[in-house]
C-alpha cells in the first residue's frame, strides 16, 4: 500500500528553498480524539513566540522551519517528504493501490496531519477541490492534495528534465530483425 519515496530533493524557487514553520509546541499537545473545541484552540496558537521559549512554558526548538521535498513513489507518483531541521524525513504523501494522481498531485498520509496542515497554510498545497478522497492506511480518509503555484510548475518541469534524461540514457529500442511475420495468404 505504501512505497517510500525516491530521489527526494529539496524544491527551490529562484534559487531559494521552499521552507515553512512548524510548531512542535502545538503538534506535541495536539491528539488524535481529541475534542474539536479544544483542537480549534490549540490550532488558532499556532506560531506564538512562547512556544520556542522553555522559561515561559514552552520547549526548546518549540517553532522549527521545515523543507519541503519532491520525489517519486515506486509506481511513479508524485512523493512528497518533509525535512526536519535534524535531518529526520517524513512522507507526507501516500502511494495508494490503483490510484496514482497526474503530475503534481499527490495522497496525503494521515498520520502526519499537524505538518501538512502547516505546509497548507504556508500556501505551498492545498486540497484538490472538489475534494476527493480515498481510504488510507489503517481506514484513515487520504485527501488528494496539489501544489499550488509557481511550486506546482516547478514540479513539472523538473519531470519533463528527469524523463529527458532517462530517455537519453536507454539505448533505443530496435525491432527483432530474425522474426516472419504471417500475412494470412500462406
Amino acid at each position: 500500500m505504501m512505497g517510500p519515496v525516491t530521489a527526494a530533493h529539496p524544491i527551490t524557487v529562484n534559487g531559494r528553498t521552499v521552507r515553512f514553520t512548524v510548531d512542535q509546541w502545538v503538534r506535541r499537545h495536539l491528539k488524535p480524539g481529541m475534542f474539536e473545541g479544544m483542537r480549534r484552540h490549540l490550532m488558532n496558537q499556532r506560531g506564538i513566540a512562547w512556544h520556542n521559549d522553555p522559561n515561559r512554558g514552552g520547549i526548546r526548538n518549540g517553532i522549527e522551519r521545515w523543507t519541503m521535498l519532491a520525489g517519486r513513489h515506486p509506481n511513479g507518483g508524485t512523493g512528497v517528504t518533509l525535512e526536519t531541521p535534524d535531518g529526520t524525513r517524513l512522507d507526507i504523501s501516500l502511494e495508494l493501490d490503483g490510484a496514482i494522481p497526474p503530475e503534481g498531485r499527490f495522497w496525503e498520509n494521515p498520520a502526519h496531519e499537524y505538518p501538512i496542515l502547516e505546509a497548507e497554510r504556508a500556501r505551498i498545497i492545498h486540497p484538490v477541490e472538489p475534494a476527493i478522497e480515498n481510504n488510507g492506511p489503517y481506514g484513515a480518509i487520504s485527501r488528494l492534495m496539489e501544489f499550488n503555484e509557481p511550486y506546482l510548475t516547478i514540479i513539472e518541469q523538473e519531470t519533463l528534465t528527469n524523463q529527458k534524461r532517462n530517455n537519453r540514457t536507454q539505448p533505443p529500442r530496435t525491432p527483432p530483425t530474425n522474426t516472419r511475420y504471417r500475412t494470412g495468404e500462406e
